[in-house]
């Protein structure tokens, strides 16, 4: 003979669920309760009853949890795969972008060498202007202020 409360230890169930159901199956279980001191005790076949009618319950939740569980494993797997195959395509596109940016700085250096040459070359090509500039302006002599020997030995005629 057992408690109910002490069956509904082993079935995993709440006391009070268990008291529901006996009282669901008060006819079927009438004959196998017996009532001592004002508290009810179960014999073997109440027991088994008993334990009959949850497992029926039981067993169908148990399916349904398995099948919610085996749909969010297929959804979770889905949304893995697809968050994979992001992560490829922008993996491919980093190394796109990367490459467009090495091809960047080696144009950026090419120019920065050909500015430095021109550069060069443009100072050079100024230098040597201000020289001949230079050459231009001493050579140059002013026809009014400047007489000849000639004109200075003979000073009168001009």
């Amino acid at each position: 003979m057992k408690s109910p409360y002490k069956l509904s230890k082993e079935l995993s169930v709440s006391s009070t669920a268990l008291y529901k159901k006996i009282k669901q199956l008060e006819n079927q279980l009438e004959p196998h309760i017996e009532k001592q001191n004002g508290r009810i005790l179960l014999n073997d076949e109440a027991e088994r009853i008993l334990r009959n009618s949850f497992s029926e319950v039981i067993e169908p939740v148990g399916e349904q949890l398995d099948n919610k569980f085996d749909k969010f494993y297929n959804q979770l797997n889905t949304e893995n795969e697809y968050l994979r195959n992001q992560n490829t395509m922008l993996l491919e596109i980093l190394e796109k972008e990367r490459e467009h940016s090495r091809q960047q700085a080696q144009s950026l250096a090419e120019l920065s060498e050909k500015l430095a040459e021109l550069t060069k070359n443009g100072q050079i090509l100024l230098l040597k202007q201000e020289q001949e500039n230079a050459l231009l302006l001493s050579d140059e002599r002013p026809q009014d202020n400047k007489k000849s020997l000639w004109q200075k030995l003979f000073k009168g005629k001009k």
